[in-house]
């Protein structure tokens, strides 16, 4: 599977893609909501698909809500979307869920949770 992780840790994206490349997934990074928008729009013009997009909630520039609330109205990718975060009440995951998100994780989290979501998305698209 081909994964954007959209986080503005350095640290974290290193830990995710160390987990994804152990699984035999491929990953891109964007740091923040407008570049994941510009990697995706990238892709799509070259037909390159992007299976899931895991999501932090809290970066600079677009956070991962807003990038939800924009993907919601100019419907840039159907990929599915995993928040990553540590925002954990329930208003915020249900406020990310009825954005599309189809999964969340909470920060920090093991390979373990992470293939499940993955499976879990796997089997729901």
């Amino acid at each position: 599977m081909n994964i954007l992780v959209v986080d503005d840790s350095r640290v974290i994206y290193a830990m995710v893609k160390k987990m994804l490349e152990e699984k035999g997934h491929t990953s891109l990074w964007a740091e923040d909501g407008l570049k994941a928008i510009e990697i995706i729009k990238e892709n799509n013009a070259s037909n390159t698909k992007i299976d899931v997009i895991l999501l932090d909630w809290n970066m600079p520039n677009m956070n991962g809500i807003e990038f939800l609330e924009y993907n919601f109205k100019e419907k840039v990718t159907t990929t599915p979307v995993v928040m990553m975060t540590t925002e954990n009440s329930p208003e915020s995951i249900k406020k990310a869920l009825s954005l599309s998100a189809a999964e969340y994780i909470m920060k920090p989290f093991t390979s373990d949770i992470l293939f499940n979501k993955i499976s879990l998305i796997e089997m729901m698209f």
